[in-house]
């Protein structure tokens, strides 16, 4: 009994173990978190909040960041007489290179195209009459370990602090 019962906990143990080390393989990388946020970023989709960090998410003034900058597009948009879909940009050609990384922190340079998106009918029509104006991406991202994520820290594309 006593030697099942050992056999049983080692056998759970070394699973767990396995689980977790294969997590960790899988789990995204600085790379593909600036990746994904920018991509969601450009797109002004709210739900590049998730990305943050806990420290980013909330501005010097205790204001939820997401709604202080959708505020400001907004506010922008009006003064330039402009939908705030207007500044959506699709990225294309993106790299990205690690420039630093340890346990805790990562700095990745992004780069690429940004294009306006603002609907489907203005791409096809920009791409066809070359009308489309391109604007290089040349960033460096800072991103901080939280609960064993890559998260984006704050200050980043000038998001409100």
């Amino acid at each position: 009994m006593k030697t099942t019962r050992t056999l049983y906990l080692a056998v759970t143990a070394l699973v767990l173990g396995l689980c977790i080390n294969l997590s960790a393989a899988f789990a995204a990388s600085p790379e593909e978190v600036a990746v994904d946020f920018s991509k969601a970023f450009f797109m002004q989709d709210p739900g590049m909040e998730a990305f943050l960090s806990e420290e980013a998410k909330v501005t010097e003034d205790d204001k939820n960041t997401m709604e202080v900058y959708f505020d400001r597009l907004e506010k922008r948009a009006v003064k330039e007489g402009y939908k705030t879909s207007y500044y959506r940009m699709c990225l294309s050609d993106i790299k990205t290179e690690v420039l630093h990384s340890d346990d805790t922190t990562a700095k990745v340079l992004i780069t690429g195209i940004k294009e306006r998106n603002i609907n489907s009918f203005y791409k096809i029509m920009a791409d066809m009459f070359s009308l489309q104006d391109e604007h290089k991406l040349d960033e460096i991202l800072t991103l901080v370990k939280e609960g064993g994520s890559w998260k984006i820290a704050d200050g980043t594309y000038g998001l409100p602090r």
